[in-house]
């Protein structure tokens, strides 16, 4: 049977969930609920949901509730909606810690399955304003059921996921909530603690190049949802903390020592770790190779590149912008399906004097 979606919070990440399961076959209507009307306005004139009723009405007709607002609000919001949901209906939530989630769900009733849900997906730009339909597509969706959620609850949520392109893993909440203490949320306050270190000294900013740039990007996030999200994570976040200050502390010491062999063999497994990365998303991905052309900064460039491509029947699975000197010229990066479709975009591209080779 279609599900009738309801999302509340029609932010970057409600919008764009509903955007991804228009469609779907799975999928008989979406309906939204947001406190900023703008916000409403602007997910229906995207087409994110089709309508956004009262809430009772918005309730009681959802066999499917995305709580897509900051978890601060998660309380407040399955005790307005309690007295509407009927039995049956499947509550999950997309905040990027599950334990609190866990046990708030665990207080719903026996007829009502609630079940974490966390994707690793996200832009710079927050709100509706920001919504896209491919945002999950081939990322990492994790879902924390508890241990005695029904498997069909499990299989139901995660067919529905499915249909956004993301890869669904089921995972238990303390593990997810460690692993994003490591990979998410500490290095947010690395970054966070890299820009305060220069204390937005002018030149330092003037200076800062694309690796600054790089690793100091997530700290463009918001800070009250941080705060938000660092507070409901704090067990596991202060033991990695603890873990990244004894590895600097051991890099200070190498430095001050001008110990050549520890300071090496730090930066190589660090090195060695890092390789791994690309190797891992890959299997998300699929097999790909990379391409990079150089092209002049003129309108329609773009376009030009993909119509190049398609002449010689080379998909384009993605493209990324690398630099770019207005008025100039840049360098974009293309993924393709695999070597043979490499060489055939490479020669396509040559013949039109764009240069290009094989990553």
């Amino acid at each position: 049977m279609a599900e009738k979606i309801l999302i509340i919070g029609l932010g970057l990440i409600g919008g764009s969930l509903g955007l991804a399961l228009q469609g779907s076959a799975l999928v008989q209507r979406i309906t939204g609920l947001d406190s900023q009307q703008d916000a409403v306005k602007q997910a229906i004139a995207i087409g994110a949901i089709q309508e956004s009723p009262p809430l009772d009405e918005a309730v009681s007709r959802a066999s499917v509730i995305f709580l897509c607002t900051p978890m601060a609000a998660y309380a407040q919001i399955l005790q307005d909606i309690m007295p509407f949901v009927r039995p049956g209906t499947l509550i999950t939530d997309v905040g990027s810690t599950k334990m609190k989630v866990q046990a708030l769900f665990s207080g719903l009733p026996a007829d009502v399955c609630g079940m974490g849900g966390h994707p690793m997906a996200g832009a710079e730009i927050a709100g509706i304003q920001g919504a896209d339909r491919y945002l999950y597509e081939n990322a990492v969706y994790v879902l924390t059921p508890a241990a005695d959620t029904p498997r069909p609850a499990i299989d139901r949520l995660s067919g529905l996921i499915g249909e956004t392109g993301a890869k669904v893993h089921i995972m238990e909440a303390r593990l997810h909530d460690r692993i994003v203490a490591q990979v998410s949320h500490v290095p947010h306050l690395a970054a966070a603690a890299l820009l305060n270190v220069t204390r937005g000294d002018r030149q330092a900013m003037m200076m800062a190049a694309g690796g600054f740039r790089d690793t100091t990007r997530v700290a463009s996030g918001n800070p009250g949802l941080w705060e938000d999200i660092v507070l409901s994570n704090r067990k596991y976040i202060t033991a990695e903390l603890d873990k990244l200050i004894s590895e600097l502390q051991a890099m200070q010491r190498a430095v001050a020592d001008g110990d050549r062999i520890r300071l090496r063999a730090g930066l190589e497994q660090a090195r060695k770790i890092r390789a791994q990365i690309p190797h891992l998303q890959r299997t998300y991905l699929g097999e790909s190779t990379d391409i990079v052309c150089i092209v002049p900064d003129k309108p329609g460039v773009i376009g030009q590149l993909g119509n190049i491509l398609g002449s010689c029947q080379v998909n384009i699975m993605d493209l990324e912008i690398l630099r770019i000197r207005e008025g100039d010229g840049g360098t974009i990066r293309i993924s393709v399906p695999d070597d043979d479709a490499a060489l055939r975009a490479v020669e396509a591209l040559s013949r039109q004097h764009i240069k290009a080779w094989m990553k």
